[in-house]
């Protein structure tokens, strides 16, 4: 058994830095949201603090989320190391600033800077990046602290950190502002350190939506109380969107980790099982996680059949099985998969492990999102009401619109948002 959480942060030395960023959706046929940019500046940056520092044994030098191991609760893992990071560093994107999961690591941070601010100074432990350029009519407060970096180096305002990684004529100035940057870390995590303390979890900072969720985890499998004859237990709960069908080497049920890759990705998310769904899959992006063990019930196949009958194209399935289970389920996913064809889902992919259930997930997310966009129901615009016009302006409550002031130009449309890489 794992010692308590607690007892864990006592033991810990900390973090120097704690890098954050905003997860993309993978591009069409890729599998991870990994961006490798963001891993080739973690290591960089990792390398030169650890190069100016002198950390104290069992110190870490830097994190980010792909250090989380497959099966760990992943919010509860970054609140961990959100408490142990003497400096958070965020990669500021258009992006970052829609997506609450991004969001929800800074405002976590600040939580414990404030928490912290009364005994002691809490100056230079937030270092945010320009890491993509903003669009000139997009701004927030925060920028001005990601541009205080690079003010003396033009081209950073313009192109932002993440050209500088990428394109070797930018190498000079990439370095420049790595080791600034890695200079003011150390500087912060030896001269004024917090050391570790609490960091509250992601969901205690962002506060849920009141009205549907972006997206929806559906999940079809058996319950503890309605398994087929002789199906071995483990796993399985008194709620499908409970089961676990990879036993111990996961901390969350499957249907968490599939909410929480839609989190990152900047959706609101709810789990469910899938009889309790019909309404929300009519009108949500979904991901469904079949556990194919639902059709070796007695007359589990017609049952199966009925219930898929009708689905819509943006619910993409997923066949979930476990290569380690002594019990074989080849033949029932070959029947699942055969049953989710027709019902007209041509596309079914099968995980059979935590790792390709992990990679699988952001790609299937963004299918789903895809398929919504394409095929969704649309929702008629309705223009807002006339105003009533005011006789204080001098106009008549019948009479035609007062001429515009010709010093004043007319409102021009709002350019349109650039596609691609919008991070």
């Amino acid at each position: 058994m794992s010692p308590p959480a607690d007892r864990r942060r006592q033991a810990s030395r900390g973090t120097y830095f704690f890098l954050s960023y905003a997860h993309s959706a993978p591009p069409p046929g890729a599998r991870a949201d990994a961006d490798v940019w963001v891993g080739k500046f973690f290591a960089d940056l990792t390398d030169e603090v650890r190069r100016q520092a002198r950390p104290v044994a069992g110190m870490r030098i830097g994190f980010f989320d792909q250090q989380i191991p497959l099966g760990a609760d992943w919010k509860a893992a970054l609140a961990e190391a959100l408490g142990d990071a003497e400096v958070f560093v965020p990669l500021y994107s258009p992006g970052y600033f829609s997506r609450p999961w991004a969001l929800g690591e800074q405002e976590s941070f600040r939580a414990r800077l404030a928490a912290a601010g009364s005994a002691r100074s809490t100056t230079g432990h937030l270092v945010p990046v320009l890491w993509i350029p903003f669009p000139p009519w997009e701004t927030h407060p925060e920028l001005e602290g990601a541009l205080d970096l690079g003010r003396d180096v033009p081209a950073y305002a313009e192109d932002g950190l993440r050209a500088f990684c990428m394109l070797a004529p930018y190498r000079e100035q990439y370095e420049l502002l790595l080791t600034r940057l890695a200079s003011r870390i150390v500087h912060t995590a030896e001269r004024r350190p917090l050391g570790p303390s609490r960091a509250p979890g992601l969901d205690e900072v962002v506060r849920p939506g009141t009205t549907d969720p972006d997206f929806v985890v559906a999940v079809l499998a058996p319950t503890r109380d309605h398994l087929p004859t002789d199906r071995d237990p483990t796993g399985y709960a008194a709620s499908g969107r409970l089961w676990r069908p990879y036993g111990r080497r996961q901390e969350l049920p499957a249907a968490e980790y599939a909410a929480s890759t839609a989190e990152r990705l900047g959706l609101s998310a709810r789990t469910t099982d899938f009889g309790q769904a019909a309404g929300l899959l009519g009108r949500r992006p979904a991901v469904l996680l079949v556990d194919p063990w639902i059709a070796a019930a007695p007359g589990g196949v017609d049952v199966l059949a009925r219930m898929l009958h009708g689905l819509r194209e943006w619910v993409v399935p997923l066949v979930v099985t476990d290569d380690d289970d002594t019990q074989d389920a080849s033949r029932w996913a070959a029947e699942v998969t055969r049953l989710l064809h027709d019902a007209g889902l041509p596309q079914v992919k099968r995980a059979c492990t935590v790792p390709e259930f992990v990679d699988l997930m952001p790609a299937l997310v963004t299918e789903a999102r895809r398929q919504f966009l394409k095929y969704g129901p649309v929702v008629p615009f309705e223009p807002p009401p006339e105003p009533v016009p005011s006789l204080r302006d001098g106009l008549s409550a019948t009479g035609p619109a007062a001429p515009t002031d010709p010093a004043s130009p007319p409102d021009e449309p709002a350019p349109l948002r650039p596609h691609g890489d919008n991070r």
